[in-house]
């Protein structure tokens, strides 16, 4: 019987990001075909880790198959930890899980080194990585964004030099250590074509890298709306995600002073709703920005209530402005039927193309431009939302996971040992 486990750079109970998210969902639906599967995500950095440990305190346990590691953060460049005790003891503990198969999401927090260690103690278990953004690419948070602001489309040692500030000799280093890392995959997965390219482009071999969509658990079922429903909604977007400079919420925010900088206003009132942000939050991050009138912000949400919040509204708007590889928010949209205005870069326009609009990125006036062009128009919506495809469900992207990565499905799962 093959034990599975899967290692995140975060997890979902502390922080809900896309790629923790995936990987969490990942487990809890291996977890219940009664698969031998065991979790591990991580904490952020030193910060994040005194909110949740104790002082001398290295693991959370969420359940006797689900754990928190302390992390303590990591050098950004090497992608390794700056102190050997930590890689030691993350290690210590992934090797002790004794798995068939480690299913990597992401690297960060777990360190290069951790996984070239766990490879060479456990030469028979299949190592698979998924890539969910451009960290073993770019030294600059992972995101191809110049500290300029500029956005990147490719890497080379001497304009990544002049934009980190360091030697072009470490970055000819660096490539040579992060390809050399993925090397020790058996498989490597992505959930975009985009981001596949950009690997391969970088000098990833052709045909390494399969593509999987995340999976979501989703139940699509909609009922026909009024033509008065259709109406109301298509006066209603909405934002949802973090108060991040990357995230474009000020591009949006901008972009709503325009709208209501307009001489005349628009019959149907226009109202966006801010879901995951808070108003001191956005004021802090972006205190020069006056709110319009329109803008309403609506806190936290719980993730498992989203897809049921979306369906309330007419259009969801990602407005980032850096290369979203898979974001989760664009799945969670399909599965509520409800369409996207999206920045028209990296996987926000691959995964919207056909079903959403797209704007050019970072620009409020095109994105005002793309929000009047749809508010107030039903039929326009329902066009839209008939050409919406539900996402993967987690049990297509189970089948799709063991088959491109060569598994076969266990029978039965053996238990922890103490659990």
């Amino acid at each position: 019987m093959s034990r599975t486990v899967i290692v995140s750079h975060s997890h979902p109970n502390l922080r809900y990001g896309g790629g923790e998210v995936a990987a969490y969902r990942q487990f809890e639906h291996l977890l219940a075909q009664d698969e031998d599967v065991i979790f591990v995500g991580s904490t952020i950095g030193p910060e994040d880790s005194a909110k949740f440990f104790g002082p001398s305190q290295q693991v959370l346990s969420f359940g006797p198959r689900d754990f928190c590691l302390r992390g303590r953060g990591m050098d950004s460049f090497t992608m390794e930890h700056a102190e050997v005790r930590d890689e030691d003891w993350i290690f210590e503990f992934l090797l002790a899980l004794q798995g068939d198969v480690y299913h990597f999401h992401h690297f960060w927090n777990i360190g290069a080194g951790t996984i070239r260690r766990l490879r060479a103690a456990l030469p028979k278990a299949k190592f698979i990585c998924t890539l969910h953004e451009l960290t073993a690419i770019c030294a600059n948070h992972g995101q191809m964004v110049k500290r300029s602001g500029e956005l990147c489309y490719a890497s080379s040692e001497v304009a990544c030099a002049a934009c980190v500030a360091r030697p072009p000799i470490d970055f000819v280093l660096r490539k040579t250590r992060m390809l050399e890392m993925l090397g020790l995959f058996n498989h490597l997965l992505s959930p975009s074509e985009f981001l596949r390219e950009r690997f391969e482009d970088w000098g990833v071999p052709k045909g390494r890298i399969a593509v999987i969509e995340n999976g979501l658990d989703h139940h699509a079922s909609f009922r026909p709306e009024t033509e008065a429903e259709l109406l109301a909604k298509s006066g209603r977007f909405a934002f949802f995600g973090q108060a991040t400079p990357t995230k474009g919420l000020d591009v949006l925010i901008r972009a709503a002073a325009l709208i209501e900088a307009r001489d005349e206003a628009p019959e149907l009132p226009l109202s966006i709703e801010i879901h995951g942000v808070d108003k001191d939050s956005f004021t802090r991050m972006w205190p020069d920005l006056e709110i319009p009138d329109c803008i309403h912000f609506r806190g936290r949400y719980r993730p498992q209530d989203c897809v049921d919040i979306m369906r309330g509204y007419g259009w969801i708007i990602i407005p980032s402005v850096w290369w979203e590889n898979s974001p989760v928010v664009i799945q969670e949209a399909r599965a509520a039927g409800t369409p996207m205005i999206a920045s028209d870069i990296g996987g926000m326009a691959e995964k919207t193309a056909g079903w959403g609009l797209q704007f050019r990125v970072g620009d409020p006036a095109a994105l005002a431009s793309a929000i009047m062009s749809v508010h107030g128009q039903p039929d326009t919506l329902l066009v839209h939302k008939s050409r919406i495809t539900p996402p993967l469900g987690l049990e297509e992207f189970a089948a799709e996971w063991m088959e491109a990565c060569e598994l076969r499905k266990s029978v039965k799962a053996r238990k922890l040992v103490g659990a």
